[in-house]
């Protein structure tokens, strides 16, 4: 198949995400173009595009946040699909690259969006009712929605995006993670005897690592031996380093998968997420979670990983009770099989959502 990939924040989840499945859609013979912003681009995407066999790749400024220059993003990316294509396939990842492309003039194609975290999975506010809104108005432009969760597609059914047309293709990896505990430990320069609980995502509101940052400090006051790792930036590196003073690593923007083998447990305690991609290389390494409830952890504990799941306003003394439990313990959690969270498997199942959405747009239906 023709196929037409367009991305907006180019890196995290959702760059890693696309980067994986046009790997394998061109491993599998496929024709590939992408479509990515370099607005919020993170340099290891940037290398991994370059190393992919696509077909065409264009960088296309888009904004995250909505305002008259996505007028000039719809047409920019009208010229670009006209020069590209044409494509069975044009596939949009983000609330942003996925409204540009449902709103695009692409003749014959399907038309298919991923979210990576629907914004109404956000705690309610004005916010998410006007963003419910223009996802449901949208949706009549679509041939398919991709959640990457179930939690995720329950919030899309609340919206009105259900239906035929609402599917679920859960994240996964495209190599399982690098497991030398050794190599890792000496990386993260952390003691023999360091309880190391680890975090791994961006520095925003988001993920509340502030308030990971605070759990740590309490956790550490009653056994120095625990020290957090974070590995991430963002707008809130400030205020986490002030909040955790000693009793935190806090690492930067780098390539966690080689690190995280250190840790002794991982936590997250994001507001909310669709299917984070951090916890599943904690669970296909076997770490033990503390996790705030958010989307993918049914998956995860159904494939055995052992999750602590906490409500998504625990406080950090509850999340610090939980690390101190967590580490205490003498369950050791087993790797998952990776075939249950492999990267081949995500691509095949787009795939087929790929084939029949592109049936349907031919019947007309």
């Amino acid at each position: 198949m023709r196929i037409l990939l367009v991305i907006e924040p180019s890196g995290g989840g959702s760059g890693r995400h696309v980067v994986d499945l046009a790997r394998a859609l061109i491993g599998s013979g496929h024709q590939v173009s992408l479509i990515w912003s370099p607005s919020r681009a993170e340099p290891w995407f940037e290398a991994s595009v370059a190393a992919l066999a696509l077909h065409a790749s264009e960088r296309l400024p888009m904004r995250r946040s909505v305002g008259p220059w996505d007028v000039a993003a719809l047409h920019a990316l009208n010229r670009l699909i006209a020069r590209l294509g044409p494509f069975e396939i044009v596939h949009g990842h983000s609330a942003k690259a996925g409204a540009l492309v449902r709103l695009a003039h692409a003749p014959r194609a399907a038309k298919i969006y991923t979210p990576h975290a629907l914004p109404m999975m956000a705690p309610a506010s004005l916010t998410t009712i006007s963003a419910g809104a223009a996802e449901a108005l949208l949706a009549r432009s679509g041939d398919a929605v991709i959640a990457v969760s179930e939690e995720e597609a329950a919030v899309a059914r609340r919206w009105g995006l259900g239906g035929h047309r609402l599917h679920i293709v859960p994240n996964g990896l495209a190599a399982p993670p690098a497991n030398d505990r050794l190599a890792a430990r000496q990386a993260l320069g952390v003691p023999d005897d360091a309880l190391v609980v680890g975090f791994v995502g961006r520095l925003c509101a988001q993920k509340d690592p502030v308030r990971f940052a605070n759990a740590v400090r309490r956790a550490n006051a009653i056994d120095p031996r625990i020290t957090g790792v974070m590995i991430g930036d963002g707008d809130l590196a400030p205020s986490v380093r002030t909040a955790a003073g000693d009793a935190l690593r806090l690492l930067g923007a780098r390539d966690a998968a080689p690190l995280m083998a250190g840790f002794d447990l991982f936590a997250m305690t994001s507001r909310y997420e669709a299917d984070s991609y951090a916890m599943i290389e904690a669970a296909a390494l076997g770490l033990p979670i503390v996790c705030t409830d958010v989307g993918g952890i049914g998956r995860l504990i159904q494939a055995g990983a052992h999750i602590d799941r906490l409500p998504v306003d625990a406080s950090p003394d509850h999340l610090a009770e939980a690390m101190r439990a967590a580490l205490a313990s003498r369950v050791v959690p087993l790797p998952i099989a990776p075939g249950l969270l492999s990267a081949s498997c995500m691509a095949e199942q787009t795939v087929r959502i790929y084939r029949d959405a592109f049936a349907r747009r031919r019947l007309g239906g």
